[in-house]
């Protein structure tokens, strides 16, 4: 019987992991799932890239001629170079320091590089014999397909410079950013398809015409303008209202040093506040960069805003990166009282939500 009961509370410990899931196990597992999506994916396109027979290969290929009086450039690794020069000092932005340093200085390489090849390719052009001919407003040379105008380079070009920024300013305006440059990314899309059946076309007609001339982009900018206005008013506490009052602290006794403070305002004197930890912001930046706090117990923090006229506030953030406590945001010159739940022991790292590069540790045992 005994034996049975226990094969019975085994099954039924089975079936609750099925059907009241750790979440938050769940949630930590999803890197993880996308990774291995990834590998099969890469995995498949390998395989059939291996199996393809020689029959589904396709015509062998063919040197392009250029018409005449038309100069094409020769094949060239430099834009390879340079995306990865940008991608090492998007690397550079992330870890910052030395590796900043190296990024940049990989980018400049890289665009040296290009730099020295296009020279020689005018150098090339300068000394022949005889100058390509210009393609003028009659259109380009037989055979030749030249894409219309387009917006595209420039809205990404704008989308890169909003990512460096939200590099720099971190939190929700990063997450702005990368939207604004996936956005831009993927306008390329529907152009390139464009572009494709335009030439598929001319294939068929011989009839070579380029797509109607864009108009400005002006929705897509003023997208652009309210998502980072948005990400920004949520990064800084003003929205959604109210958000900046979280986490103040209740007003004091009568008689303690932040009476005349109320719910966690400004006191009289810095230095006559009784708190269990302190924190004072000064320069945009955390002068206490690592506090001991009580564990398993409600405890206060005197936080010291000496930064004139700057907004500070100190948020807690537990190892999954998750708020465990977010105070009010002060403007400084101003000191005040944050009453902050009980903890469990742990590391836990606290920043400034307004200059997410203000950063400090918070060891509560």
């Amino acid at each position: 019987m005994a034996q049975i009961q226990s094969v019975w509370s085994s099954i039924l410990d089975v079936l609750s992991r099925l059907i009241i899931p750790d979440w938050g196990g769940l949630i930590a597992l999803l890197p993880v799932a996308l990774a291995a999506i990834v590998v099969l994916w890469l995995l498949m396109v390998v395989r059939a890239y291996a199996t393809v027979g020689p029959a589904q290969r396709g015509m062998p290929r063919l040197d392009p001629v250029p018409p005449s009086g038309v100069h094409m450039p020769g094949p060239s690794f430099a834009p390879v170079f340079a995306a990865a020069g940008v991608g090492l000092l998007f690397f550079g932005f992330v870890w910052g320091g030395a590796v900043l340093l190296l990024g940049f200085g990989a980018l400049v390489l890289t665009l040296l590089y290009w730099l020295r090849e296009g020279m020689r390719d005018y150098d090339h052009l300068a000394g022949a014999a005889t100058v390509p001919a210009v393609v003028g407003s009659s259109g380009p040379p037989a055979g030749v397909h030249l894409p219309g105008p387009s917006f595209l380079p420039v809205i990404s070009a704008i989308s890169a410079a909003i990512l460096f920024a939200g590099f720099v300013l971190g939190g929700w305006v990063l997450i702005a950013a990368v939207a604004c440059l996936v956005i831009g990314l993927l306008r390329w899309l529907p152009a390139a398809g464009t572009e494709y059946r335009l030439t598929e076309e001319a294939d068929r007609t011989g009839h070579l015409r380029n797509p109607p001339a864009p108009r400005f982009p002006v929705r897509l900018f003023a997208f652009f303008t309210v998502i980072l206005l948005f990400a920004a008013a949520v990064q800084t506490g003003v929205f959604p209202p109210g958000s900046s009052s979280a986490g103040a602290a209740a007003p004091g006794a009568s008689g303690s040093p932040s009476a005349s403070g109320g719910a966690g305002g400004p006191v009289a004197s810095p230095s006559a506040v009784a708190a269990d930890v302190t924190i004072t912001a000064q320069n945009i930046s955390f002068t206490t960069p690592t506090v001991t706090a009580p564990a398993n117990r409600p405890f206060t923090i005197a936080f010291q805003n000496l930064d004139p006229g700057t907004p500070h506030d100190v948020d807690i953030r537990d190892p999954n990166g998750s708020s465990a406590f977010v105070g009010a945001i002060v403007t400084g010159v101003t000191t005040t009282i944050y009453q902050v739940p009980a903890l469990a022991p742990g590391t836990y790292s606290f920043i400034c939500k307004v200059h997410p590069t203000m950063t400090g540790t918070i060891t509560v045992k």
